[in-house]
């Protein structure tokens, strides 16, 4: 189970210029969840070939938004560690995924059977070919943007990655409240993205120590 908190506390130990007077981001995010069905079973080809996750899974709500500032100055290098979009049960986890422009990203096929890793966005374009269960897949992305992933084995299967310019970014908690830590002090744009529901944003400026709360509402 992924622990967003965890996830920011990491981010906001980036080194950063000024981050002696450093404030924080706190907020919530309220969206919807929607059900979705899974296609009917097809054959799958190769040495692996079982069943898969239920027929209806659960997808959006607070965990497919990412918040984010804009505006923040500074070098930064892409993280040590690998973030991770898994392909599991059909369904490429997590479903949003926000990374620091020059990440690597690793797609490791969880399911017992082949899977394929692809984009076809301008400047991040990529096709990391069919691998099986237990093998992984890794793409450098260079380009601040959205990417949509997506499996050529399997059409139902769809994800996106959003390349940002800076560390300061997270996802809610299935609650919807977030906390972006060690932001330098200033004023920035603070924006929550959706996939599908677009994008919304607000002004804040960050105290030399303790908090800015903002809420957003899709």
């Amino acid at each position: 189970m992924r622990k967003p908190f965890l996830l920011l506390l990491l981010l906001g130990a980036v080194s950063v210029p000024g981050a002696a007077d450093a404030g924080a981001v706190t907020g919530t995010v309220a969206t919807q969840s929607t059900q979705k069905r899974r296609p009917p079973t097809r054959y799958y080809m190769g040495p692996r070939r079982s069943g898969r996750g239920p027929d209806v899974y659960e997808e959006g709500g607070p965990s497919d938004v990412v918040v984010y500032l804009e505006g923040v100055k500074g070098d930064f290098p892409p993280p040590a560690t690998r973030p991770q979009m898994a392909q599991k049960d059909e369904t490429f986890v997590p479903h949003v995924l926000p990374v620091l422009v020059g990440s690597t990203v690793e797609f490791p096929n969880e399911d017992d059977f082949y899977h394929n890793v692809f984009s076809v966005v301008a400047g991040d374009r990529f096709d990391l070919g069919r691998y099986a269960h237990g093998k992984s897949a890794r793409q450098t992305l260079t380009k601040p943007g959205a990417v949509i992933v997506r499996c050529e084995i399997h059409s139902n299967m769809k994800a996106f990655i959003l390349v940002l310019s800076n560390p300061f970014f997270g996802v809610p908690d299935p609650q919807g409240r977030f906390e972006i830590g060690r932001v330098p002090a200033g004023s920035y744009s603070v924006k929550a993205w959706h996939p599908t529901l677009g994008e919304q944003t607000r002004a804040v400026t960050v105290p030399a120590s303790g908090a800015v709360s903002v809420s957003f509402d899709f």
